[in-house]
């Protein structure tokens, strides 16, 4: 009988073990930082595009963490957009929602170095893969002629992607990672026959590991349109109406070329050699157009 229940206690102390190491095991496969969360803030800037205002509504934003930290970067690669509408976990990942205050945002107002708070929330510690943010149907853009309904392309859902890399990420004070979202409008908004459709374009950047461009262009009844570009990598500003200042952010580090296009009978102007380095802000001395 003794021996009995020896082997009964026996058994059951390595079922049970057997279980500590399993969930052992999978925990360190997920993260040493396993149900662990860290602060996430979301800013909203924009990349101009030739329009008095765009407002577009936003009802929600969302992030996607992988807290598994044994894939390697191009785990997600093959995670399409369109399987995970509306679910909340998929084999790469969790949504995580932020908070935000939703409502229509005056995107041409984010423009030359101006940025507002757009999400903010304590997420999972773990690898951040997407943005997703909702849109709802309040949108519209004005222009010289009036004010116009914005709708989507046909096709487009109301959902935008944004894929997230390691280095759009910062860490800010008090163990905070930031993120900016660069709203692209001239590559977002196309007109056909007096309707203007929307099909957002947006790309993730942080402040340390992109640079900057600033400076001022004159005069200002040239009204200037500046780009910076190094083969595909192309940003756009429009400088501010009061003084012709003007600043470019998230661009990767290297050589850019500036382009000033100008009107009124101005003439344009191009600069080359800008060098720009992750983290800093080149200066450009002020452009003088001319007729």
């Amino acid at each position: 009988m003794k021996n009995l229940k020896g082997s009964i206690i026996g058994i059951t102390l390595t079922i049970i073990v057997l279980s500590l190491l399993v969930m052992a095991c999978n925990k360190s496969a997920t993260s040493p930082n396993y149900g662990q969360r860290k602060s996430l803030a979301v800013y909203l800037t924009d990349d101009p595009g030739m329009f008095t205002s765009v407002f577009i509504d936003i009802k929600q934003v969302e992030v996607k963490i992988d807290e598994n930290l044994d894939h390697d970067s191009h785990f997600a690669d093959g995670d399409r957009d369109e399987d995970d509408d509306n679910i909340s976990q998929d084999q790469f990942g969790k949504w995580d929602t932020l908070s935000i205050r939703p409502g229509v945002y005056d995107i041409m107002k984010l423009r030359n170095g101006i940025d507002t708070l757009l999400a903010k929330g304590n997420i999972p510690v773990g690898r951040i893969e997407k943005i997703r943010l909702t849109l709802g149907t309040n949108n519209s853009v004005v222009t010289a002629d009036g004010t116009h309904p914005l709708v989507l392309t046909p096709g487009t859902k109301n959902y935008v992607y944004v894929k997230i890399e390691e280095d759009d990420l910062d860490d800010m004070p008090a163990g905070q990672l930031g993120l900016w979202l660069d709203f692209d409008l001239s590559a977002s908004i196309q007109e056909d026959n007096g309707i203007f459709y929307l099909k957002p374009a947006i790309k993730a950047f942080g402040m340390e590991k992109f640079g900057r461009i600033e400076g001022r262009v004159l005069p200002m009844d040239a009204h200037a349109v500046v780009k910076a570009y190094m083969g595909k990598d192309t940003a756009t500003a429009i400088p501010d109406d009061g003084d012709g200042d003007f600043k470019i952010r998230g661009l990767k580090e290297g050589n850019y070329s500036v382009s000033f296009k100008a009107s009124n009978g101005y003439k344009d102007t191009t600069i080359t050699n800008v060098q720009v380095s992750s983290g800093r802000e080149t200066h450009i001395p002020a452009i003088m157009l001319h007729k």
